[in-house]
């Protein structure tokens, strides 16, 4: 699948001296939570390109609410807008720049 804008918004958060765990595409919600309780993340990004695939974003942070796991939660891709993102639980990023403003606490 397509992964650019994700691999843009893991090097500027790096460059931002983020610590980033990039899982790659197609992660199962299962794998996703499991990395997040290992790692005790305060943050995800999730990337969706099609809309098809945008519906996952939402079983994720499903997923993550069920299991009690505070984290803040980054929505971005083309298929994303931020009415999604808000009807989901995520915080809506236009593009890598802003994703990185919204890491900082902006």
């Amino acid at each position: 699948m397509h992964d650019i804008g994700k691999n843009i918004v893991a090097l500027l958060l790096k460059g931002a001296g983020f610590n980033v765990i990039d899982l790659g595409a197609n992660v199962s919600a299962e794998k996703i939570v499991e990395t997040v309780k290992e790692r005790d993340a305060r943050l995800i990004g999730l990337s969706a390109l099609l809309t098809t695939t945008m519906r996952r974003m939402g079983e994720v942070v499903e997923k993550l609410r069920t299991e009690g796991v505070d984290v803040k939660v980054l929505a971005g891709g083309a298929a994303v807008s931020a009415e999604y993102a808000e009807q989901i639980g995520a915080i809506y990023c236009k593009d890598a720049f802003e994703a990185v403003e919204v890491a900082k606490g902006g």
